[in-house]
């Protein structure tokens, strides 16, 4: 836990624990809520079933535990002696859209080509009965390991198989540590898989899905991530829990043989051999330094600013987003093949892409901790409408974190906007057409938080001049009586019920939030 606040809140962290800790006994102290699932919305008007139909405003989703499908392949049925059916009704009762699932390349594909899907149809046919939507994260990631993750689940065994042989599969950083969450993508297109390329592994598992999961899209799935990366997000491993703490700078990773070798070719085409290198050591300094101990971050004077760093960066951020092209280029040839109508599923579901809020250092010039991680974002360059750009080609909507964050609750010295990141990207992807949804990026339950996304909502609607997609709210709480009792609410249960109905009803000029 001191980790996980650690990594997003640096030493205010410890009071923010705290905070949450008492609000949580004040919440047991006050009992059940008053507030019966009566099923009316914010106007006092009957809503059927549970829904906020013709809501003009942003529909809620709630992250599923991470473990909502166990090892062996079963799903979970019971939550804090709660029954998932009566969970689903309750979410249902309180205005929630749906839910948000993980699907684990390393529970499902076991076996190459091999695929089991049954948890997942048994959770599409739940959900349909529930009268609920679903949002599916095909999770070619290993659970374990980031902020949040109270799990292990790893790649596939016949990935590991392979990398005993050749451990370049894996990104590298410059001391040769391979980092297994994720493939590198130096091998998007080297058949190096058993036979297979990176590219070809997801698109099997896209066509598989896709027969599998059918006759569920539009009424019961209603997004389909695709994981680019660590943690499902778009980016390097820059940041490992194993090596690295709030706020270094982090570390790039492109030491696998197959990356190093694509640099060595794109200086070479560049008619400039000689920078067909990552950036050395003694420039950079390691996971845990600040900009200003390095020659390549500091503001003024960098390395990144020089035009070595304009070509490394360039080319380092491009990978990044070649990989998202590639994979994009597949999925849409799979979910979206205009030469079969049978296979055409064009607005029955939207394509969504993660991109990590890496919000430390955003008040420095250089942006060092963005640099690594593989957005080539400074104070004079913006690094996002390259992605966002990508994303419109492929009609994915990009699904951004941190929503609930504020800068008063950053470390000082460690230069963080939350909020001017945030509001950069929710420009980018409003200049470049493409949809936008949001998440939190670590669990709350204050009202400050709630009022903070509703903010950040408004915003994007008063400059697009319609809603966001979607709010997915992490995580649902465990034990689920935080928020849910015997025909009842919590405290903190009504916090939520309440967030989602001004959520629902939002007209961007109140900033009122009902019985908030």
């Amino acid at each position: 836990m001191s980790r996980l606040w650690n990594k997003r809140f640096g030493w205010t962290g410890v009071v923010m624990a705290v905070f949450m800790g008492l609000l949580l006994l004040h919440s047991l102290s006050k009992g059940h809520s008053t507030i019966p699932f009566s099923n009316r919305d914010a106007a006092g008007s009957p809503m059927k079933g549970g829904s906020i139909p013709n809501a003009p405003g942003v529909p809620i989703y709630v992250m599923m535990p991470l473990t909502s499908v166990s090892d062996d392949g079963q799903l979970k049925k019971e939550y804090s002696g709660r029954n998932i059916s009566w969970i689903l009704e309750q979410w249902k009762k309180i205005g929630v859209e749906g839910l948000m699932v993980d699907i684990w390349f390393g529970l499902v594909e076991k076996e190459p080509q091999q695929y089991d899907w049954k948890p997942y149809i048994e959770l599409c046919e739940m959900m349909k009965s529930a009268n609920l939507k679903l949002q599916t994260v095909l999770s070619f990631h290993r659970c374990g390991g980031n902020v949040g993750d109270q799990c292990y689940i790893p790649l596939p065994k016949w990935i590991f198989a392979v990398a005993e042989n050749n451990s370049d599969i894996f990104f590298k950083d410059r001391d040769g540590n391979a980092d297994d969450e994720y493939l590198s993508w130096g091998i998007d297109e080297e058949p190096v898989l058993m036979g297979r390329t990176a590219v070809q592994v997801y698109r099997d598992f896209f066509v598989s899905f896709r027969e599998t999961f059918r006759q569920y899209f539009g009424n019961v799935i209603s997004q389909v991530q695709i994981g680019l990366g660590p943690a499902g997000e778009l980016r390097y491993p820059s940041y490992q829990l194993s090596k690295w703490t709030f706020c270094g700078v982090g570390e790039f990773q492109c030491f696998d043989k197959y990356l190093l070798r694509r640099l060595q070719q794109e200086a070479d085409a560049r008619g400039i051999s000689e920078w067909g290198h990552p950036p050395y050591a003694k420039d950079v300094g390691f996971y845990n330094s600040t900009p200003a101990e390095t020659l390549f971050f500091r503001d003024d004077g960098g390395m990144w600013n020089t035009r070595y760093g304009d070509f490394f960066l360039n080319w380092y951020s491009n990978e990044l987003i070649q990989h998202a092209d590639r994979v994009l280029t597949a999925a849409g040839q799979v979910f979206f093949d205009r030469s079969n109508p049978n296979n055409d599923f064009t607005g029955r579901f939207h394509i969504a892409v993660k991109v990590a809020g890496v919000h430390w250092h955003f008040r420095s010039k250089a942006h060092a901790s963005e640099l690594t991680a593989g957005y080539y974002n400074t104070r004079y360059r913006n690094g996002y409408s390259p992605i966002f750009r990508v994303l419109k080609k492929h009609e994915a909507t990009v699904v951004f974190t941190c929503m609930e964050m504020k800068d008063n609750n950053q470390p000082t010295d460690c230069h963080c906007s939350p909020e001017d990141l945030v509001g950069l990207i929710v420009r980018s992807s409003i200049a470049n057409n493409i949809s936008f949804a949001g998440e939190n990026a670590v669990s709350f339950y204050d009202v400050e938080s709630y009022r903070q996304i509703s903010a950040v909502s408004r915003s994007y609607a008063v400059t697009k001049g319609k809603p966001m997609e979607a709010v997915t709210y992490l995580r649902w709480p465990e034990p689920i009586d935080i928020f849910f009792q015997e025909n009842a609410i919590s405290y903190l249960g009504q916090k939520f019920y309440d967030f989602v109905r001004s959520m629902a009803y939002d007209q961007a000029e109140s900033i009122d939030f009902p019985g908030l």
